[in-house]
């Protein structure tokens, strides 16, 4: 679980920082227009990055034959980390360096494992308690 945690927080941290970074065009002043840029392209990307990121991991790890990863894992570890270190560190980056952009990455990672340990604390505890009875 921590594994999946891993690429599900590095894959918020990777998506985040593509996506946002695609021109779309420029203002009149000259200032460059990214999907941030209208509330409706915020809209999505705050919803949809998370949700790729999870579906994303739950398919890659099926097709690699990988052991069976759970959406009720993927979807809230995804939705935290984008919201807590990668949407942060993504609004307060002062550049588009590729370190600034590798550290979004790592800081998802370190995200996932974050908050993917309530969840393997979780399972367990419960699992560990079902085994003795």
């Amino acid at each position: 679980m921590f594994l999946f945690g891993i690429v599900t927080g590095a894959f918020v941290g990777l998506l985040m920082v593509v996506i946002t970074n695609i021109p779309l065009g420029s203002t009149s002043d000259g200032d460059k227009i990214t999907v941030m840029y209208h509330w409706s392209g915020a809209l999505m990307t705050v919803i949809g990055i998370p949700l790729v990121s999870a579906f994303s991991v739950k398919y890659g790890s099926k097709k690699l034959n990988c052991c069976e990863s759970n959406l009720k894992l993927l979807i809230p570890v995804s939705f935290l980390t984008f919201f807590i270190p990668v949407l942060g560190i993504s609004f307060g980056a002062s550049n588009s360096d590729i370190t600034t952009l590798a550290t979004i990455v790592l800081l998802g990672g370190i995200g996932g494992v974050i908050w993917s340990t309530p969840f393997v604390l979780w399972d367990h505890f419960r699992n560990r308690g079902s085994d003795s009875d």
